[in-house]
Parts: C-alpha cells; sequence; structure tokens
C-alpha cells in the first residue's frame, strides 16, 4: 500500500460527469493498523437513493495530479 493517499470527495457536473475533489491525505499508522486522516476540508453530507444521509469520500494513492476525474 501507499505511504501517502489523498482524500476525495465527488461532485456531479451538469453533464453527469463525475469529479473527484480533493478534501485531505491519509497515512499508515507507524507499526500499526489503521490510517490517520487529516481533512483540509469537509465532505458535504447528502441524500443517498433511500433517503438516508451518506457521506462519500474516497481514497487515493498520490500520483501528484492534483484533483482527479472519472467520467460515467
Amino acid at each position: 500500500m501507499a505511504d501517502r493517499c489523498n482524500l476525495a470527495t465527488p461532485w456531479i457536473d451538469k453533464d453527469g460527469k463525475t469529479h473527484w475533489h480533493r478534501i485531505g491525505v491519509a497515512f499508515p499508522k507507524k507499526g500499526k493498523d489503521g490510517w490517520i486522516l487529516k481533512f483540509n476540508s469537509m465532505p458535504i453530507p447528502r441524500l443517498d437513493d433511500n433517503g438516508q444521509v451518506e457521506v462519500v469520500v474516497g481514497m487515493f494513492e498520490d500520483t501528484g495530479e492534483g484533483d482527479r476525474n472519472s467520467g460515467n
């Protein structure tokens, strides 16, 4: 696993494409299981298709590219 990962939250543009906006970083705990998450901003909770509140955060290996895009 990577030494550092980016944390990102998705947003969907008017054309239905999903974009991932970087909101922080994650580091594995040294000598222990688990990760340390450091947020620069917090994702906005939203309602899923069943009306339940969800918060979506993706963890991606740090490629040095900034924000990630993923078209639907």
